[in-house]
């Protein structure tokens, strides 16, 4: 047994282009179905003629060249990879030549800090008392602040 009128394709294609014979229309409205068929008819037309995407693909042009682009970094970077990993070797290098001078050298650090404490310039104490650093902590101090300088430059320049 068959639910749909028929006549209902011929009432929705009147409807939508209101070609309305008489007697189409005498029997659109006695019948529910097409008297529904044809309320409806109008809205799904202006409905059908929408485009399907609210924002417009991109021209393929430009889809090709952010690809090319895109393609050309992913090689840069895979080229560049060797020298990030000397970088990141040359850092922990400083870094550990920093904390193995700073650990070797701490107490003199310590008690030549000191030395600048406002007690000790109240009462004058002698820089006798006090430890020296010696002329091998300052040839340390400037060759590794140079190879920091160094490499924080270097990191700066490649990155231009």
């Amino acid at each position: 047994m068959n639910d749909v009128c028929r006549r209902e394709p011929d009432v929705r294609r009147a409807a939508a282009t209101n070609g309305w014979s008489s007697e189409l229309r005498s029997h659109a409205e006695s019948c529910p179905d097409c008297a529904a068929a044809a309320a409806v008819s109008p809205w799904m037309a202006q409905f059908a003629a929408l485009p399907d995407r609210e924002h417009r693909l991109p021209d393929p042009s430009v889809v090709f060249l952010k690809a090319r682009l895109l393609q050309s970094t992913a090689v840069a970077e895979r080229a560049m990879r060797p020298m990030t990993s000397l970088q990141v070797a040359a850092y922990l290098i400083v870094a550990a030549g920093w904390a193995a001078m700073l650990t070797w050298k701490w107490g003199m650090i310590d008690a030549w800090l000191h030395r600048f404490s406002p007690a000790r310039m109240v009462l004058g104490a002698t820089s006798d008392s006090a430890a020296s650093l010696s002329i091998t902590f300052f040839a340390a101090l400037l060759v590794l602040s140079s190879v920091t300088i160094m490499v924080a430059l270097h990191t700066i320049m490649a990155d231009e």
